[in-house]
C-alpha cells in the first residue's frame, strides 16, 4: 500500500479521487439531512451527525489498519501531538464549519471555506524545504480561487452583505484548521504509523463532536429510514477512505501538489448538487472547472 502512495505516476489520480470523494459527500450530506428531518437551524442535530459520521470513519480506517496488519500503537510520546491532530483536522475544523454555515450565504462560505486548500500550500511553501514557492505555483493557486469566485458570483447579488464573526469569521476558522490539519501530518506522521494516526484523529475529534452536539441539544427526534443509513454509511465510506488516501499522500509528497486538488471540491460539488438534488447547472461551472484544472497543472508540472 505504501508503495502505491509513493508513487508520483499515481499521485495525481489518488488527489483526484479523493477530491471526487468529499465533493459528493456534499450533496449526500443535504440528503441525509432531509430524510433524518434536521432542520437548517438545528445547530446540535447537524454537530451530531457529522460526529457519528467521523467517529465510525475513524473505527473504519483502524479496523483496516489492523487487517493490514499495521502497527497503529499510539507510540510513546505520540499522545499530545495526536490529540491536538484530532481537535485541528477533524472536532474544530467541523464544529466551526456547522456554526458558519448557519450564519452565511453559501456561495460566500465556499469562496471562505477554499482558502484552507491555498493557506495550506503558502503554510508548506514556507515550512517545508521540499515545497518551494515559484511564478508557476502562485499562478496555478490564484486561477484555482479565482475559478471558485467566478462559480459563486451572480448578477445582482450583495455578496459582501451581513459580513459577521459568528459566519464569515467561523468559516475563516475553519479553513484555517484545514491548513493546521494538513501541517500537522506531517509531524504526526513522524510520531506513528499515518492511517492510525489518521483513524485515531477521525475516531477522537468525532467523539468531542458527539459530545458538542447532544449539549447543543437535538431539536427534533431523527426520522430513521433505511435511505438515510445508506447515506451515513456512504459519507461513513467516503471519509474513511478519503482521509486515509489524503493524509498519506501529504507525508510522502510535496503538500502544494496534493492540496491543490482540494480546489475541485466546490466545482465537483456543485456538478453533483445538480445530478443528485436537481439544482441548476450554471455556464460558470464549466469555466471555474477549466480554470482550476488549469491550476493543478501549472503546480503539478
Amino acid at each position: 500500500m505504501d508503495r502505491i502512495m509513493k508513487s508520483e505516476r499515481l499521485r495525481p489520480f489518488l488527489a483526484a479521487f479523493c477530491a471526487f470523494g468529499w465533493s459528493m459527500a456534499y450533496p449526500l450530506i443535504k440528503l441525509g439531512y432531509g430524510e433524518l428531518n434536521i432542520m437548517a437551524s438545528d445547530l446540535g442535530s447537524k454537530i451530531l451527525f457529522a460526529g457519528i459520521r467521523f467517529f465510525a470513519a475513524g473505527v473504519l480506517v483502524l479496523l483496516f489498519g489492523i487487517w493490514q496488519k499495521r502497527d497503529i500503537r499510539i507510540r510513546h510520546g505520540a499522545a499530545p501531538i495526536l490529540i491536538v491532530f484530532a481537535l485541528v483536522n477533524t472536532a474544530l475544523h467541523y464544529l466551526f464549519s456547522y456554526i458558519g454555515l448557519s450564519h452565511i450565504p453559501s456561495a460566500r462560505s465556499t469562496i471562505l471555506d477554499s482558502m484552507g486548500g491555498f493557506l495550506l500550500i503558502l503554510c508548506a511553501c514556507l515550512i517545508f524545504p521540499d515545497d518551494t514557492m515559484n511564478a508557476r505555483k502562485a499562478a496555478g493557486c490564484l486561477l484555482g480561487f479565482c475559478g471558485i469566485v467566478i462559480m459563486n458570483l451572480k448578477p445582482g447579488s450583495s455578496f459582501l452583505e451581513n459580513i459577521s464573526f459568528r459566519g464569515d469569521g467561523m468559516i475563516l476558522l475553519n479553513a484555517c484548521c484545514a491548513a493546521g490539519g494538513g501541517i500537522l501530518t506531517r509531524f504526526v506522521s513522524k510520531k506513528m504509523d499515518m492511517l492510525a494516526a489518521t483513524g485515531y484523529g477521525m475516531a477522537i475529534g468525532g467523539g468531542i463532536l458527539i459530545v458538542l452536539g447532544v449539549g447543543f441539544g437535538v431539536d427534533n427526534p431523527w426520522t430513521l429510514t433505511g435511505k438515510a443509513m445508506l447515506i451515513l454509511a456512504l459519507l461513513i465510506l467516503i471519509s474513511a477512505v478519503c482521509f486515509g488516501i489524503y493524509n498519506t499522500l501529504l507525508t510522502y509528497h510535496p503538500i502544494s501538489k496534493i492540496a491543490i486538488y482540494n480546489a475541485l471540491i466546490p466545482v465537483l460539488g456543485v456538478v453533483f448538487s445538480s445530478l443528485l438534488l436537481g439544482e441548476p447547472f450554471l455556464w460558470q461551472y464549466v469555466v471555474a472547472g477549466g480554470m482550476v484544472a488549469v491550476g493543478i497543472i501549472l503546480i503539478n508540472r
